[in-house]
């Protein structure tokens, strides 16, 4: 039976098995609060297995993609530099999140980015990043838990300063918000076509989103909204779910 909710995929992250992990056989991963806030919010959360051949069927078959954050970045080389010693790469997870979202943005279909999923969007637009945000003393340390000594999400961090032209404020209703933080790279180059719609307080790009007026929903932010660290989390994702149903309704409900 087709459900009555909308379905939003969500790219888990991979992992390599190894003796004293969870399994010394590959295994994916993803944390549950990304499914809670999701079904929580109205959607109905599926995990996309990485299989090549099922891409077009897993799109013909959701109403939203969410690409969620991850101990990983993004090859430097997608966008003409030299990997940086800093870097961590996971080109398994990379590779087929790469080629989901490019199908996914051409369909035009809702799509939240989150942290490694913000750094997706820019960079399938001709984005590049910053590769190690430590090396620019002008900047603030962005990775909360190396401050605090422990990961506490749910408590905000530092200050977000919203574009009140953008989609997000739309979404969140104010210029000013505190969110959490845990990344170590950011928007270097904007990309094509998107629009900076949050920074931090030093100046990191902290949210950005699609120029395109006929895209319905294509946000990236560089916090973890399912921590649900403040209200405007919460915002975030019913926005999300929100942009889904209206995706199943135009699209005769699949």
């Amino acid at each position: 039976m087709k459900s009555s909710k909308p379905v939003i995929g969500i790219v888990p992250d991979f992992n390599e098995g190894e003796k004293g992990s969870y399994s010394v056989k590959n295994f994916y991963a993803l944390r549950v609060n990304h499914v809670e806030m999701i079904n929580k919010n109205g959607g109905a959360a599926i995990i996309l297995p990485y299989d090549y051949g099922l891409i077009d069927d897993y799109l013909n078959s959701i109403d939203a993609i969410l690409i969620v954050g991850g101990y990983f970045d993004i090859n430097p080389k997608r966008y003409g530099e030299a990997v940086h010693p800093e870097v961590k790469l996971n080109e398994v997870r990379e590779n087929f999140e790469y080629a989901i979202a490019k199908k996914a943005l051409s369909k035009k279909m809702p799509f939240l980015g989150i942290c490694n999923g913000l750094s997706l969007i820019n960079v399938l637009h001709n984005g590049s990043a910053i590769q190690h945000i430590p090396d620019h003393n002008i900047y603030i340390n962005h990775e909360q838990s190396k401050i605090d000594g422990y990961e506490d999400y749910v408590t905000p961090y530092h200050d977000v300063i919203l574009d009140k032209n953008s989609k997000l404020y739309e979404i969140i209703g104010r210029e000013k918000i505190k969110t959490n933080s845990s990344h170590h790279q950011a928007v270097n180059k904007l990309g094509d076509n998107l629009l900076i719609s949050a920074k931090a307080i030093d100046g990191i790009i902290e949210a950005i989103e699609s120029k395109d007026k006929d895209h319905p929903y294509l946000v990236g932010v560089q916090w973890h909204p399912e921590f649900e660290s403040s209200q405007h989390d919460t915002k975030i994702f019913e926005s999300f779910v929100n942009a889904a149903k209206k995706y199943k309704l135009n699209n005769n409900d699949k």
